[in-house]
């Protein structure tokens, strides 16, 4: 009976935790998916698992993608290797997993919370809403929205390890005065393998998103709520449990940053953008962006624009600043009357202090200030333990004075969990499909550049060549400076036989971005359809001194050297192409003709 009783809450969460993200398993690769798993060639073969520690996230074996964003996530890289080996590119396995990472979360929420409060109730009911909640379903739902997920995973085991080190459950409310709290010791001996393991699996998260960064403030947070810690001996002893968190961070950053020169993009949106006075402003508006997306789940979106604010007197940006600090007051506040609202309050404005722009990150020029649901994974948390602990605590009031508004709570809590559920269901279908995705984006986001053309790249693949055309103009009227939607526009002409309208259009594209190597190929080959051969040459040259491992490039080139009578230089080229991609038939069969031909010099003209 005893282990029926222990056991229950975990079956449960498992349950629920599959059952509202079930219809997840038919949806399909979308958005980064396709560069991220589908078309890369380096998660497919286990000879590049050690390149995924030492180059950046979006470096994948397709010569074409020159951007990188600077993201290193070698954890993430090797989920998608083991789910390849499994699944291979069927999408519903890489789903599952999603799942089944995101029901582990639960499961660690779940035992977090038990020690914290040393309530089953309210865990429960935290385990649960966290979850159900609509605001998960991009890390869900979307397979590249796992980074979230996993580094939660390690993030919430990390945290409820360093609990079990060193045994101090608040209250069973979380609230009561911490000068009435037992002394403790600190750090038994017998935990020190608990400890150790958080730090290890501390290192993972960060190798999974450099955003679980906020950790070690938390821990000295938590042990400063557990001891109530009131002199200098007391800090001396709890502080230095925090140093080896540190310690990983900086490890981190000397490995990413100066051995491997990985570094995270600056946000493309101008120098405008920057500065304390926006930033700061931006912070306080985003962390009431996501909070009432987390109070009302309706209106969700993969993309979210946050335009710069330049003044505290636009009400949403003073509503903002007035709520921050309100939160603050109230974690000051609450601290020894409520200690464990407080701890909550605190852990939603801390982990999320990394998302909410007072760090800069990066984001598309359209979005203004970056933000995303999925950023939210685990400062959520904070959210549903802030409801549980309302609903206890109303339970526990009303149940003795108030029976019947006792069973209310009860029912709002069920009300809650069918509504969060109820949407998270209908809003995994929104992930059927790429053409399904983008068209529910853009309903909530319809002046997104970005989204229009990837809108745009859909009817591509569909060959549905003139509404293509119609959506990656719609791009460049909402953002004239979109160099890739020129560029694909030249690519429809080009591949409609309109060479002039193509090049016109590749040379804006490069106009406003000489550095896009991919724009210089599909000239240089639209020159070459056209005859004009030297121009076309010139263009392949340009790329080659971009990346000089752009095979087609070199195929390309060589044709062209073989067409002129250069024979020499079109093996080299040739034998340049065998020499990264061995088996590339096309530039093989290029040196047999050469070689074959040599004497009459008429090699092959088809690029």
């Amino acid at each position: 009976m005893n282990r029926i009783r222990y056991y229950f809450p975990i079956l449960l969460i498992i349950c629920i935790s599959f059952l509202v993200y079930l219809n997840a398993l038919s949806d399909g690769f979308v958005w980064d998916d396709m560069v991220l798993i589908a078309d890369n060639e380096g998660i497919k073969k286990w000879d590049s698992f050690l390149e995924n520690f030492v180059r950046d996230f979006f470096d994948t074996t397709d010569d074409t993608i020159e951007f990188k964003y600077g993201y290193y996530r070698p954890i993430i890289s090797l989920s998608y290797m083991i789910d390849y080996a499994v699944w291979g590119l069927e999408p519903g396995g890489f789903h599952l997993s999603n799942i089944i990472f995101h029901t582990m979360s639960c499961i660690l929420v779940y035992l977090m919370f038990n020690s914290l409060f040393n309530n089953r109730a309210l865990s429960i009911i935290t385990s649960l809403l966290f979850a159900c909640h609509p605001i998960h379903t991009e890390s869900v739902t979307w397979i590249s929205g796992r980074t979230d997920i996993i580094a939660g995973m390690f993030f919430f085991a990390a945290f409820y390890l360093y609990q079990k080190a060193i045994h101090l459950p608040l209250s069973s409310e979380g609230n009561g005065s911490l000068r009435n709290r037992k002394r403790v010791k600190l750090f038994p001996t017998r935990s020190k393998i608990f400890y150790a393991c958080s730090i290890i699996l501390f290192a993972l998260a960060m190798l999974c998103k450099e955003m679980v960064a906020t950790l070690p403030f938390l821990i000295i947070a938590y042990t400063h709520y557990f001891v109530g810690l009131k002199n200098w001996r007391q800090w001396k002893t709890s502080l230095p449990l925090s140093i080896p968190y540190f310690f990983v961070i900086i490890l981190y950053g000397i490995i990413r940053f100066v051995i491997l020169g990985i570094h995270t993009v600056d946000n493309p949106g101008g120098e405008e953008m920057k500065g304390f006075y926006p930033t700061t402003l931006s912070f306080a508006k985003t962390i009431f962006i996501y909070l009432f997306k987390l109070i009302y789940p309706v209106h969700l979106s993969a993309y979210i624009q946050n335009p710069m604010s330049f003044s505290i007197t636009e009400p949403t940006v003073f509503s903002s600043v007035i709520g921050v600090s309100f939160l603050i007051f109230l974690i000051v506040w609450l601290k020894k009357r409520w200690a464990g609202m407080s701890f909550l309050i605190l852990f939603y404005l801390v982990t999320l202090l990394p998302l909410s722009n007072f760090i800069r990150i990066s984001a598309p020029w359209d979005m203004g200030f970056v933000t995303a649901e999925r950023f939210l994974y685990i400062p959520s948390l904070g959210f549903c333990g802030i409801i549980s602990v309302l609903l206890t605590t109303a339970w526990k009031t009303c149940k003795r004075s108030f029976p019947i508004l006792g069973y209310v709570t009860i029912l709002l809590f069920i009300a809650l969990l069918i509504f969060y559920s109820g949407r998270t269901l209908l809003r995994n279908r929104d992930w059927i499909d790429e053409k399904t995705f983008f068209s529910k984006t853009l309903k909530e986001a319809p002046n997104a550049a970005l989204l229009h053309h990837a809108m745009g790249n859909v009817y591509v693949r569909e060959e549905n060549y003139e509404k293509a055309l119609e959506y990656y103009h719609n791009s460049l009227a909402l953002y004239p400076l979109y160099h890739a939607a020129y560029n694909n526009i030249g690519t429809i002409y080009s591949k409609h036989a309109l060479y002039d309208e193509a090049i016109t259009a590749f040379r804006e594209a490069i106009k406003i971005n000489p550095d896009y190597i991919q724009s210089h190929f599909n000239l240089g080959t639209t020159y070459y359809q056209k005859g004009m051969t030297e121009d076309a040459s010139r263009e392949f040259k340009i790329v080659l001194a971009f990346n000089k491992n752009y095979v087609k490039a070199h195929n390309n080139l060589g044709i062209i050297y073989a067409e002129k009578g250069l024979l020499n230089e079109a093996i080299a080229e040739f034998e340049e192409v065998l020499r990264h991609e061995p088996h590339n038939e096309k530039a093989r069969n290029n040196l047999e003709i050469i070689k074959e031909e040599l004497a009459s010099k008429s090699p092959n003209k088809n690029l």
